[in-house]
């Protein structure tokens, strides 16, 4: 099983999108099994793929009641004994499986750093070891920040995607993020930045193309920037209220400029030799 993870300290910046289309489209489309995970306590991509009221759950918490039927991410960062396929639930659709994220995982962060039993950072990577035979790929969304469960994500990742959009703020996510990588690849030397991609990006706009240019011309950045870029869709504002992924939302006869980039973006990562592969789409 290949883990990625899609990490940038920006929020707004399509991690959530690229994972649940991307992971989508390699179920549906090239009939890999794959494994999603939310490490992002706003819960996104479980909108997406689950059933989970929010507005009940927001409830239960201000009452002192968690409502949790199942287990989720959370219930793995707090209890190490627990078995990570009771976590895990299975989509609407074939060979994609979820293991969710509610509200409360933001307060496992501190219960982590409490834990002093087992290394902080690889609680996340022992219990993927236990699985590694049963997916094909597993995608992780994480949250915009710099914290420990998003170590943990890095920690047991082959590869990390970065998405960014064109304004200043993003553009320093992407340093910052690149340096938590840095960071983590001294105890999971495995870990390799696969990219870093432009979202919602306008190519005939001026910011868009100093942004691309701004990262092309950095040295440490230049290497890892990808010649495929996702462009603006309203389909994407619409996906997590309608419970739906990109594809399935973008079903006419001709698909989205979007979704034809996503489709390149998911070539391209399940790709033995990507140079190869991106020389032959151009």
């Amino acid at each position: 099983m290949k883990v990625i993870s899609f990490l940038s300290d920006k929020g707004g910046v399509g991690k959530t999108s690229s994972v649940t289309t991307i992971g989508h489209m390699m179920a549906a489309i090239h009939n890999k099994k794959v494994l999603l995970i939310d490490n992002d306590p706003q819960g996104n991509t479980s909108a997406v793929f689950t059933t989970t009221d929010f507005y009940k759950l927001f409830t239960n918490i201000m009452t002192g009641e968690t409502g949790k039927k199942q287990l989720d991410v959370e219930d793995m960062y707090r209890d190490s004994s627990v078995d990570i396929r009771d976590c895990i639930r299975h989509t609407a659709y074939d060979n994609l499986d979820i293991i969710p994220a509610t509200l409360t995982l933001s307060e496992s962060e501190e219960l982590l750093k409490a834990d002093v039993r087992t290394p902080q950072q690889f609680r996340l990577k022992m219990h993927l070891e236990k699985i590694k035979n049963d997916y094909d790929y597993c995608l992780i969304d994480c949250s915009p920040n710099l914290n420990i469960l998003n170590i943990n994500a890095l920690a047991a990742s082959h590869e990390v995607y970065i998405p960014t959009r064109s304004d200043g703020g993003s553009l320093l996510g992407i340093a910052i993020t690149v340096n938590l990588v840095q960071t983590v690849q001294a105890y999971n030397p495995q870990l390799k930045i696969g990219g870093i991609f432009f979202t919602q990006f306008q190519k005939h706009k001026n910011v868009c193309k100093t942004a691309y240019e701004l990262v092309n011309r950095t040295p440490i950045l230049s290497e890892y920037l990808l010649p495929i870029t996702i462009g603006v869709s309203k389909l994407l504002e619409e996906n997590s209220y309608q419970q739906k992924p990109l594809l399935e939302l973008d079903r006419g006869s001709r698909q989205s400029s979007v979704t034809e980039g996503y489709e390149r973006l998911t070539g391209y990562m399940m790709a033995p030799n990507k140079k190869a592969y991106l020389e032959s789409r151009e």
